[in-house]
């Protein structure tokens, strides 16, 4: 049972997560959530508006971890190495946090000023690695527009159980990123 004083919004999200992972993102609750921490629901309502509210906060919450993975393991490297760091990184992570993607692809990034920041943040992110390879900010923006849909594409299909054929799928993976190298590369 977590006390009054012990909650958090932190502990709240981390909480929905969780059960979003053993239920389903569509079927948490207020209720179900205070349950699993072993409170009174209304306890929730002084922490979030409403149940989208919280979906707004954990999408934030997760684009906040997923941008600072990818800062993280990006230091120090640039061109080929940049894309194939931050190509593995987004996958593990969007892996790692099935309902986190889930609901971070089913969130406008419109409907939050928050969730709108943090998502152009990724994609300046890949916009910044992308300049080792272009200077035009349209081919900068189709080519990132690219490999986000490839990326997303690919962990959206293989996640839903898609890719069921007995060729190796971290072999396609790998092909499909240096595919997408061998289309930026300066000639």
């Amino acid at each position: 049972m977590v006390q009054k004083r012990n909650l958090t919004k932190e502990k709240i999200i981390e909480t929905a997560f969780s059960l979003a992972d053993e239920i389903g993102l569509n079927q948490i609750s207020f209720q179900k959530i205070a349950e699993k921490l072993g409170i009174k629901y209304p306890s929730l309502y002084n922490h979030f508006d409403n149940i989208e509210d919280l979906k707004i906060k954990m999408t934030i919450h997760f684009l906040n971890k997923l941008n600072s993975r990818l800062m993280e393991r990006l230091i120090g490297k640039s061109g080929e190495a940049a894309i194939i760091e931050f190509s593995y990184v987004y996958r593990e992570f969007a892996v790692e946090n099935k309902s986190g993607y889930r609901l971070y692809m089913n969130i406008p990034s419109t409907e939050n000023d928050e969730v709108k920041r943090l998502s152009k943040e990724t994609t300046t992110i890949i916009r910044k690695i992308l300049e080792f390879y272009m200077e035009d900010q349209a081919q900068i923006i189709h080519k990132s527009r690219a490999l986000r849909s490839l990326l997303h594409g690919f962990v959206s299909l293989s996640s839903h159980g898609y890719f069921q054929n007995p060729i190796n799928l971290e072999d396609s993976f790998k092909f499909m990123i240096t595919d997408f190298i061998l289309s930026i590369s300066k000639k």
